[in-house]
């Protein structure tokens, strides 16, 4: 009997308006080291190429998935300073791709996030329970980003 396996594709993408310029918002998502801060569950990141931000970049993180450590490299596909940036794992238990789009907005800065996976075997049987625990701990952390650049003004 063959047993025939379709990948799955976890999509998430959320929207949110942070009150700040949007060279501020691009300038903080695009400082890798800023990853570890405003997402609870990054341990660690860092770039590993030279040269600044741009097609090409390639680093790593380390992130606590379900309690456990998993480090996976990435690779900037696209980078169009304060528009957009598209990322894609290179090396990864389950293959991502992702993008951060900025656009300005009456009072600050529409970011467009999305995230998608590729899983295949346990984790595509998974997948509907991964996709909302993901989802949740992805807008989490979109709120957490927003709360620090909010908080971070001048005045405030």
């Amino acid at each position: 009997m063959n047993i025939i396996r379709i990948p799955l594709i976890m999509n998430i993408s959320h929207n949110i308006v942070i009150t700040r310029p949007l060279k501020d918002v691009a300038a903080y998502l695009s400082d890798i080291a800023n990853d570890s801060v405003w997402q609870e569950d990054v341990l660690k990141s860092a770039v590993t190429s030279q040269g600044p931000l741009g097609k090409g970049t390639s680093g790593y993180e380390i992130r606590s998935v379900l309690g456990f450590p998993m480090r996976t490299e990435w690779i900037v596909t696209l980078y169009e300073p304060e528009k957009r940036l598209l990322f894609a794992s290179t090396n990864s238990a389950v293959p991502y791709e992702g993008s951060m789009e900025f656009e300005p907005v009456e009072g600050g800065t529409l970011l467009r996030y999305r995230f998608s996976t590729k899983a295949e075997g346990i984790a595509g049987l998974l997948d509907p329970l991964m996709e909302f625990f993901f989802g949740f701990r992805f807008r989490a952390n979109l709120e957490n980003l927003k709360t620090i650049l909010e908080k971070s003004r001048p005045g405030a």
